[in-house]
Formats: C-alpha cells, sequence, structure tokens
C-alpha cells in the first residue's frame, strides 16, 4: 500500500469517527420526551417564581397539561423577555408559552397554536389619579411600559398622535408598577390578565382606566416552519380546552373563565 492510500484511509476513518461522535451527540442533545419552554418568569400571574424560588403561574400550569396531553416532561428555560424572540430562533426551547400576544407581525416569524385565554390592553393608573380616561389623555403624561411588548408598541403610536411628556421602557413589569405605585410615572399600559392581578392584590394603589384597547388573545408560539410541534400542540390546546381543564386554570388564578369567549 502506498503512502498515499495510506493517508486517504486514515482521513476517511478519521471522517467516519467525527460524522459518528456528531450524530450521537446530537441525539442526546435533543430528547423527545422532554418539552422545553420559553418563559419571562417576571410576570405574575402568568409565569414567575414563587418563595421557593419554583416556577408558577397561568402559562405554567397551562405548560404542564400540554405537557401531559403530549406525554412529554416540560422543562422550563426563564428568558428576558427582550431576548425571548432570539432564543426561540436559536433553539434554547421549542415553544414559547409567556403571555404571547397573536399578532400579524409576530405570525410572519411564529407559528401559533390557537388562542387560549382572552386579553386586551389596558392603562393602569394610581387608585386616587383622575383625568385619565383613555389613550388620548396620556398626552402631555408620563407613561411606561414592559419593554418588547405590544403594548410597547402601541404607546410609540399612542406618541405619535398625542405626545407624551416622556416614555419610559422597562425591562420587567413588576419594576413599571413599582414605578407608578411610588408617583415615577403616571400611567402604566399594559395586559388585561397582568392588570387585573396587580389591581385585586392591591385595590388601595391601582385601578384599571375604563377604555377599550386593541384585543390581543394569547397563543403559544414555536419557530415558524416547525408545522409539526405547532400541530401537536394545538391538538393538545384543544384538548385541555374541550375536558374543562384550561377552564378551571383560568378559574383559579383569574377568579373567572377567560378561556370560552376568547374573540
Amino acid at each position: 500500500m502506498n503512502k498515499i492510500k495510506r493517508v486517504l484511509i486514515c482521513l476517511s476513518a478519521l471522517l467516519i469517527i467525527a460524522l459518528t461522535v456528531t450524530a450521537c451527540g446530537s441525539s442526546a442533545s435533543k430528547n423527545e420526551n422532554v418539552l422545553k419552554v420559553g418563559i419571562d418568569d417576571t410576570y405574575p400571574p402568568m409565569e414567575y417564581k414563587d418563595d421557593s424560588g419554583a416556577n408558577t403561574g397561568f402559562d405554567i400550569e397551562v405548560a404542564q397539561a400540554l405537557g401531559e396531553k403530549l406525554g412529554m416532561k416540560v422543562e422550563f428555560v426563564p428568558t428576558a423577555w427582550t431576548a425571548i424572540f432570539s432564543a426561540l430562533e436559536a433553539e434554547k426551547y421549542d415553544v414559547i408559552i409567556s403571555s404571547l400576544s397573536i399578532t400579524e407581525e409576530r405570525q410572519k416569524t411564529l407559528t401559533y397554536t390557537r388562542p387560549y385565554i382572552a386579553n386586551n390592553q389596558v392603562i393602569i393608573v394610581k387608585k386616587d389619579l383622575e383625568g385619565i380616561n383613555s389613550e388620548k389623555d396620556l398626552k402631555d403624561k408620563i407613561v411606561c411600559v414592559q419593554m418588547g411588548t405590544t403594548s410597547d408598541e402601541s404607546c410609540k403610536e399612542f406618541n405619535k398622535v398625542t405626545p407624551f411628556k416622556e416614555y419610559k421602557q422597562y425591562e420587567k413589569m413588576t419594576e413599571a408598577l413599582s414605578e407608578l405605585k411610588i408617583g415615577r410615572v403616571d400611567a402604566l399600559v399594559a395586559d388585561l390578565v397582568v392588570a387585573k392581578y396587580f389591581v385585586a392584590k392591591d385595590p388601595d394603589s391601582y385601578k384599571i382606566v375604563n377604555t377599550t384597547l386593541p384585543n390581543e388573545p394569547i397563543g403559544a408560539a414555536v419557530k415558524k416552519f416547525n408545522t409539526a410541534l405547532a400541530e401537536k400542540l394545538d391538538k393538545a390546546m384543544e384538548e385541555i380546552m374541550n375536558d374543562g381543564t384550561l377552564k378551571k386554570i383560568s378559574e383559579k388564578w383569574f377568579g373567572e373563565d377567560m378561556t370560552s369567549n376568547i374573540e
């Protein structure tokens, strides 16, 4: 056997070994019995840490119910909201189940399940504040939102029509609520599901303005072309809707069924 043949044989052997190791690593890194769920765990009552550090909330229980229907173990992957879409794209997890409003813009890059809870945007102010009755009254006020949310997108549009005195964006909803409570901002625009929770917890500090902003039902979402997983999740979502599981979870967290008349 000449020297060239020996080199070629060695290279072929190394290539086979490398491919084998890569294949083994690939199968080990993706456990088909585990559903990895991306969440922003600073968004009560939807997803947050309890006093023991465990994940809890409405979306957490929805994800666990879906996992049960799929026969999969659910693993939560906490991610800052500002990075939640890029982390999905990078396959840090399989699905986002984290108060994700369904919008036309997001549907360009995501595939959603059917919506599973009703939601719209609302304005939260301090209990004793008068004079803010709609988005038009936000003119010359200090307004805040959680950064990167659909409330953020809407407020940028409101600001063009009725300019705010100042516009503040916070990474966490809890930060925005604290700023509102101590009077550093006049109004906070947020999801109804979150607003109702915090107002119920502290009715002496906050109130929801009686106005109607965009309707934004919430759904779970996977990468745009991951249709196989989207179909499985959608079927499981239909099952927990039909068997009353979703209604029961909603009544536990909100004191009412917000899952039946979503539109």
